[in-house]
């Protein structure tokens, strides 16, 4: 079931974001930045996406979530153990659909450089590479910059 989050779903969220993040993002990301991402980070963080997030519940349990803000996906996340099922492209078809209905025609996310399986996934759902960003990070030196991919998508059918 896909639904919207709501404020006691925020720590399996949380807990969500912070495994997952550290299984797929942190072996891509500097030791501070690694160090800096706690739970609390991640609940403080998911936070203040909740206004604009869904949930897929399997069994009663919260096992993926995406958010965004603006035209800007932030975050899609699901348990290992749940992926391969359909969950992560349903959740992301009803993510665009969101976005459509708020307004977005052009949909931008950003895949983390090295994240080779994510961004094949972004591929398959027909998201396009259209570049490469730094995003602020932090290393032992203090704030770095680590690259991403820019994902664009058209997600009604009128250009932007």
């Amino acid at each position: 079931m896909l639904r919207y989050a709501i404020k006691s779903d925020l720590p399996a969220i949380a807990e969500i974001y912070w495994s997952v993040w550290h299984e797929t993002h942190a072996p891509l990301m500097p030791q501070g930045e690694r160090d800096r991402r706690t739970q609390d980070f991640f609940l403080k963080r998911i936070s203040a996406f909740a206004p604009c997030a869904l949930v897929s519940e399997q069994d009663g349990k919260i096992v993926a979530f995406s958010a965004w803000q603006g035209n800007l996906v932030g975050q899609l996340f699901v348990l290992p153990a749940w992926r391969g099922k359909g969950i992560s492209d349903a959740l992301m078809e009803a993510t665009e659909t969101e976005l459509v209905k708020s307004g977005v025609i052009d949909g931008e996310l950003h895949c983390l450089v090295g994240n080779d399986y994510a961004r094949r996934f972004w591929e398959r759902l027909g998201w396009a590479h259209s570049g490469e960003i730094i995003e602020p990070a932090f290393d032992a030196a203090g704030e770095t910059g680590v690259p991403f991919w820019r994902m664009t998508k058209t997600l009604s059918g009128e250009p932007g």
